[in-house]
């Protein structure tokens, strides 16, 4: 088979038509959420417990081994695997260091060793080879030419950490022979499994890749990387489908324009839209007043969690961020952007409405608007979107003014410390918790 279309994949299977193999590829939020749609519809909610394996760090005889397995009761049986590295190419998925470690980091530590040591297959090394630190274990220049993975200061602790753990576990590295998933699924497995692959990026030599092709369906969710070649246009009528709304005319090239290929952010966006904007169609008026600009900077879902003072989120975005190529100097930008943008509506919701965050866009119209305009009038700046001022001001009144006052001198030493060659990663971990964290004291 050809590349298939989600929607064809998904009526097939309300249909009764199970393949042995799905591959979903292509850009990560749009893989994983498809292949959550193909499992919920393969496996319905009452037997998830029973008839759903999840194998994320597996290596391809363990999801044969699952694969091949009956269920407890009688019913469909679907192996799932995310993010598998005996798909991916030797080079190109920037991310897999950051699996392994967003794994470890959430408790998850197996899994965490077994992404990280299937990394190090892809060049020939094992448990022995992980810690750059032993002699003759591979330099960090080794990982940048044979992996692409470039190593700061912290990622050395964690393989140092990690290759300890493997020895003292007795964990090796997944077995990168698929001949046994191959065998499985050209002489058919058990009638009504499937094993559903999601991936980021594929090495399309891959003979399980070439066999997805012909005995099941390849579903590419790809996204253009270059703007001007970005067509958000289905991916919107998907996610707005469940709300029976359409983009007017320019609504989709204003928000293309607002927030770029960051497709987990046009959900979000779209939601938003579809809920606080009148009548059938989401008009470009509706995207230019509650949409930032965003893809300037890709931090809009950094400054959500700033907001909401989620250091697991800031932190976890961070790292993902550096893990794709970001440097420590843009996120300390935005964190200072976000810092700054929060302590002006901190001082505009003390001196306009007592320190009372506002309920509805309506509020702001009425209780602060008034005084506010005279304010920018004098400076000859335009006044801000009523409901965007709404929520700025329900994320400032969750600080004090002296802990953004104390984020914008931690800014400032964050600065110094990059400028002066110190551990990126280190130094933006450090500054997220001095915002996030609440400090003790009185203020407001």
């Amino acid at each position: 088979m050809s590349a298939s279309d989600l929607d064809d994949v998904l009526a097939s299977v309300k249909g009764g038509k199970v393949a042995p193999v799905y591959l979903l590829v292509g850009e990560e939020f749009l893989v994983r959420k498809g292949a959550d749609e193909l499992v919920k519809l393969l496996v319905p909610d009452a037997a998830m417990g029973l008839n759903l394996a999840v194998l994320d760090a597996g290596s391809p005889r363990e999801v044969a081994q699952e694969l091949a397995t009956l269920p407890l009761f009688p019913g469909r049986k679907v192996v799932l695997v995310r993010d598998p590295e005996f798909l991916a190419p030797k080079k190109g998925r920037g991310d897999a260091l950051g699996k392994a470690r967003e794994a470890w980091k959430a408790g998850k530590r197996k899994e965490g060793a077994r992404r990280l040591l299937a990394l190090a297959a892809r060049a020939g090394w094992g448990v022995e080879q992980l810690d750059p630190s032993t002699p003759g274990a591979p330099s960090v220049e080794k990982w940048k030419d044979e992996l692409n993975v470039e190593l700061a200061d912290v990622d050395i602790a964690f393989l140092k950490e990690a290759a300890a753990f493997c020895r003292e576990e007795r964990i090796s590295a997944p077995e990168g022979d698929a001949s046994a998933l191959l065998d499985l699924i050209q002489k058919g497995v058990p009638a009504g499994h499937a094993l559903v692959l999601a991936a980021s990026d594929v090495d399309a030599k891959n003979p399980l890749v070439k066999l997805a092709h012909d005995k099941g369906h390849v579903v590419e969710r790809k996204v253009a990387a270059r703007h001007k070649d970005l067509d958000l246009t289905d991916i919107a009528k998907e996610f707005l489908a469940p709300f029976k709304k359409k983009l007017g005319p320019g609504a989709l090239d204003e928000l293309k324009e607002r927030i770029g290929g960051n497709i987990r952010l046009l959900q979000s966006e779209l939601e938003k839209l579809a809920t606080y904007s009148e009548g059938p169609a989401i008009e470009r008026a509706d995207v230019a007043a509650l949409v930032h600009h965003a893809r300037e900077e890709e931090f809009f879902e950094l400054s959500e969690a700033l907001q909401k003072r989620d250091f697991g989120g800031a932190l976890s975005y961070a790292d993902d961020a550096m893990g794709q190529g970001t440097h420590a100097l843009q996120l300390l930008g935005a964190v200072a952007s976000i810092v700054r943008s929060l302590l002006e509506s901190h001082e505009w919701l003390w001196r306009y409405a007592g320190g009372n965050p506002p309920r509805t866009a309506k509020d702001v119209e009425a209780r602060v608007f008034p005084r506010l305009e005279a304010e920018l009038k004098g400076s000859k700046r335009k006044m801000p979107n009523a409901w965007a001022l709404t929520f700025s001001m329900k994320a400032a009144a969750g600080y004090e003014r002296r802990e953004l006052l104390g984020a914008l001198v931690a800014c400032a030493e964050a600065d110094l410390a990059l400028k002066s060659s110190a551990n990126g990663r280190l130094v933006i971990e450090r500054l997220l918790a001095t915002v996030c964290v609440r400090q003790q004291g009185a203020g407001y």
